[in-house]
């Protein structure tokens, strides 16, 4: 485990050697340094996913532990996770997997993704439990209701069943400024929720179809994993969070407990002995995580029209399985 460590360690190192030359030296020398493939090499050789035991003994029999940690995106993060699902099916070894879950959720094709996955290995008839930690709402909830068996704690929030599509309208920060949206468009759907005019009753509508069709395989996924009619999940999914303690009174979490319990149950219910518990992560995506933060911490205070061209190339105005009252 130490060597592990050393290994995590001088991953970081080399991340943070990036992020100092992309505040120091511009982005070309970033440019040549990922070109000349150093980056990628080292994040292979020193942190790649290598297993780090927690604890256990017998190699034939193990659980594999994912984090997913922080927002649920298509990105790398998303990519490894996916990439160590589908590893599951060609390891004899694997007798189950736990995903440890903090998270808001996010976006709607990544949890779609990881759940698709989770079902694929079940159909291997290997286990998968869900171990929430102090969150696990909307997507986070979303890959965990397919899973075998879902603990929480007593203070984890979870819940959050439903779907947001955020936008902004600037109207008034464009009429400030002397801006006026121009679009020509081939339908008059095509600029629904653009950015620079108040939506009108029918765009709203329109949209609002959208969020409801995610709605409803968000519903069927919880009630075909929780074995719950529909009825039954909607009447908890007006996306209000729930505490462990509620979540297991309404059906949505198990038990309460945390990752420990959750190899007791395992290793006693597929009777298994001493297995190897082993933990999958990649250090150097959740170190990236910080990278946008320490970077936008360095910038000067902005000005209105700094922030109004960072809302226009923003992500918006897609459906999101996010809990609304998460702020990243």
């Amino acid at each position: 485990m130490e060597t592990s460590n050393k290994k995590r360690w001088l991953a970081g190192g080399l991340a943070l050697i990036v992020f100092l030359l992309s505040l120091f030296t511009g982005e070309s020398k970033v440019k040549d340094f990922n070109e000349a493939n150093v980056y990628e090499e080292a994040r292979q050789r020193f942190m790649g996913a290598e297993d780090e035991v927690l604890y256990g003994s017998n190699p034939n029999q193990r659980i594999m532990v994912l984090d997913v940690d922080g927002m649920i995106a298509k990105d790398d993060a998303n990519d490894f996770l996916a990439e160590k699902l589908d590893e599951v099916l060609d390891d004899a070894t694997i007798s189950a997997v736990i995903l440890h879950v903090n998270s808001p959720g996010g976006s709607v094709y990544a949890s779609e993704r990881i759940a698709k996955k989770v079902e694929k290995i079940q159909e291997k008839n290997i286990p998968v439990y869900s171990v929430m930690q102090e969150v696990a709402a909307s997507g986070g909830y979303y890959i965990s209701a397919p899973c075998d068996k879902i603990y929480a704690s007593n203070e984890t929030f979870t819940g959050s069943i439903g779907v947001i599509m955020q936008s902004y309208s600037l109207e008034g920060l464009f009429e400030e400024h002397g801006i006026k949206e121009q679009n020509v468009t081939t339908g008059k759907m095509k600029d629904a929720g653009t950015f620079g005019r108040d939506m009108n009753k029918e765009e709203k509508e329109y949209l609002q179809a959208l969020v409801d069709s995610a709605f409803g395989r968000f519903v069927k996924v919880v009630a075909d994993g929780r074995d719950m009619s529909e009825s039954e999940v909607r009447k908890l999914a007006d996306g209000r969070i729930y505490d462990g303690s509620q979540a297991v009174e309404n059906g949505l979490v198990d038990e309460i407990g945390d990752l420990d319990d959750a190899v007791a149950d395992i290793s006693e219910k597929y009777e298994l002995t001493d297995p190897v518990v082993f933990e999958k992560n990649e250090f150097a995506s959740a170190f990236a995580k910080y990278l946008p933060y320490f970077k936008s911490n360095t910038d000067n205070p902005k000005s209105d029209l700094q922030i109004l061209k960072e809302l226009m190339e923003s992500e918006k105005n897609k459906p999101m399985y996010l809990y609304g009252g998460y702020y990243e």
